[in-house]
């Protein structure tokens, strides 16, 4: 197959933000040098660690992940939106992936018979630490990752068995990318709706915890693997 040639890349980090606002905002907060431009994911240099984004599926995050594979990131930490399934999650909160099924084709390809996935352990310890550090609060928990969120937005129950807080279409599937090519994932979500009501609106504290954030971004990408 066909694959754009790329410039020198080697690093052991990379960020990477699925959403093209919360990327917008890192550029305007961060000095990001671009590099390229990968299957439609930009690739920006930060010090000696990736920012990537945005993804708006699992497919191109597959092409991203061979990308960092090449690049011999060692580390990949990301920041994801997501609906919240249950009572127990509200719009407006803070999501660390625990645990994520899924429903997606990529993982399929991948793990034929898997239907759960989970961040590396030694990561996900790191990014609660920072959490603590900065005293940012979250709930954590189960994700459910779908190519096609539509149909939950519109009644659609749950697979049996899949107890899940929150649905995204990525979470999954980066856990799963990371194992595959031995990369280390954890991640953030930012819960910016309840599934099944459908809204034109961001929640209003959304700005102030992108700004608590920044210090967890740069703590990550400007400290050695």
């Amino acid at each position: 197959m066909y694959l754009p040639k790329l410039p020198n890349l080697e690093t052991k980090k990379a960020l990477i933000i699925a959403p093209q606002p919360e990327l917008n905002f890192l550029k305007a907060c961060f000095p990001l040098e671009l590099i390229t431009t990968y299957l439609g994911v930009k690739i920006f240099r930060r010090g000696n660690a990736l920012v990537c984004g945005p993804l708006f599926s699992a497919q191109m995050a597959g092409f991203l992940f061979e990308l960092l594979a090449r690049a011999k990131v060692r580390e990949a930490m990301f920041l994801g939106w997501g609906g919240a399934l249950n009572k127990a999650s509200n719009k407006g909160e803070l999501f660390v992936p625990t645990k994520a099924y899924t429903k997606l084709g990529l993982t399929k390809e991948l793990y034929p018979k898997r239907r759960t996935f989970y961040p590396s352990s030694d990561l996900l310890v790191k990014l609660e630490t920072e959490l603590a550090r900065l005293n940012l609060s979250y709930k954590k928990g189960a994700i459910l990752s779908v190519d096609f969120p539509f149909p939950y937005e519109r009644g659609k129950g749950l697979p049996k068995r899949v107890k899940a807080d929150v649905l995204d279409m990525e979470a999954s599937a980066l856990f799963a990318l990371g194992e595959y090519y031995g990369i280390e994932v954890a991640g953030l979500t930012f819960i910016t709706d309840k599934v099944g009501e459908l809204s034109q609106s961001l929640p209003e504290n959304l700005q102030s915890l992108r700004q608590r954030l920044l210090p967890l971004f740069r703590s990550f990408i400007e400290k050695d693997a």
